[in-house]
């Protein structure tokens, strides 16, 4: 890596731990920045963490359980499969390929697109 002679090293905050803000926070770290990603969530996915707690959202954005609204964080549900084959889903530099014993299919499951984001988290070391 060729960097700048006026190349300062920041301090940078990447907001939210989906597939954009995981390979920002992976790109920062390459240019040398320390790195911090802040999810509202109790993990990483973005849109692709899936809680069974929003299955009964109503029209409105808001869901109920024992008379108390949740906040709906995404819309996948599910049995929810991709609709984009995996070969063009991943990154170029980190393909998003079959693993034994996990969603095989070219279309797969939410969570394997969702274990994904955690094998590119625990290669690139994001997230420690």
């Amino acid at each position: 890596m060729v960097r700048d002679m006026n190349h300062q090293t920041k301090n940078v905050c990447v907001i939210g731990a989906g597939p954009s803000g995981l390979v920002a926070a992976r790109e920062l770290r390459k240019e040398g920045h320390k790195v911090v990603v802040m999810e509202q969530n109790h993990d990483i996915g973005g849109q692709w963490l899936y809680d069974p707690k929003v299955e009964g959202e109503d029209p409105l954005g808001r869901a109920t359980i024992d008379n108390k609204f949740l906040k709906v964080h995404s819309s996948i549900y599910e049995s929810l499969r991709l609709t984009s084959p995996r070969e063009i889903m991943g990154y170029t530099d980190f393909p998003f390929v079959e693993k034994k014993g996990r969603d095989m299919r070219r279309f797969p499951s939410h969570r394997e697109l969702f274990l994904y984001l955690k094998d590119f988290c625990d290669h690139f070391e994001i997230g420690r």
